[in-house]
């Protein structure tokens, strides 16, 4: 560790100090690309899903890259969770080791997730939903996650993939029905500073009933990733820790997460 000069600041790197970390950085760019032409080499258009515009690595991809650079890892038994509607949320977690680096990584898929709550263009029940297709989604997403972030390969593109032949014409698409525009509402939003009245009794319980709605809406045009993204931004892991002022924000956050998919 560098001691401090007598005024509190830290000494300068020294030249030639720079120039070796500038080499080692340099070195590491390298191997992070000979790492992704190698791993992308092994794959074929069967490891891939075209998810929405985006390349998407399946479980067989994952696995051909693991076992060349020799990744192991270890996977707890998945959490099931059920919300009030019947539909549900396999989440996995688990640790992936390489040459003595470890990382821990969480992959999960909710059964409101277009690909498994819409037939046909119509929003199914949770009872007519396959568990064993949202659990190894689940599975897939954490092979994903935790191979290509320990590799350092994340989201690759389809430029990527051209490198090894392999375009987005070949792979199986996966598009998600739009959502139909929201009816705008005659009453202006809250200034950012001005909470709303308190609803009582069986308006607030309709104004829940309404929002929840909205946000599952949202959770399943959008997929679990982009909506835990939104709901990130807000610093709450779940829609309903949002106070009620920012409802609206939030729901007009995830249209624009979605227009932009759309538009992509």
């Amino acid at each position: 560790m560098q001691e401090k000069q007598p005024n509190g600041t830290l000494p300068a790197i020294a030249d030639d100090q720079l120039i070796t970390i500038a080499e080692q950085a340099e070195k590491r760019i390298e191997a992070v690309r000979r790492i992704k032409t190698l791993a992308l080499k092994l794959t074929n258009p069967g490891d891939w899903v075209d998810q929405q515009g985006k390349p998407y690595l399946q479980a067989s991809g994952a696995e051909k890259i693991a076992r060349l650079f020799g990744i192991s890892w270890r996977i707890s038994e998945p959490i099931r969770e059920e919300s009030e509607d019947g539909y549900f949320q396999y989440t996995y977690k688990g640790e992936f080791c390489l040459a003595g680096a470890s990382i821990e990584a969480v992959g999960s898929r909710n059964s409101k997730d277009g690909f498994f709550s819409r037939r046909k263009g119509q929003t199914i029940p949770a009872s007519e939903i396959d568990q064993t297709d949202v659990k190894k989604a689940a599975y897939t997403n954490l092979l994903g996650n935790g191979i290509t972030r320990l590799l350092g390969i994340r989201n690759l593109t389809y430029d990527d993939l051209k490198t090894v032949g392999i375009t987005k014409q070949m792979l199986t698409q996966i598009e998600y029905r739009k959502k139909p525009p929201l009816k705008q509402s005659s009453k202006p939003d809250p200034k950012p500073d001005e909470s709303p009245p308190p609803p009582n009794g069986k308006l607030k319980e309709a104004a829940d009933r309404t929002f929840k709605k909205d946000y599952e809406d949202y959770l399943g045009e959008l997929g679990t990733d982009v909506f835990q993204e939104v709901l990130d931004s807000f610093k709450v892991k779940t829609p309903e820790e949002l106070p009620e002022i920012e409802r609206s924000t939030f729901l007009k956050r995830c249209k624009m997460k979605l227009e932009e998919r759309d538009s992509a």
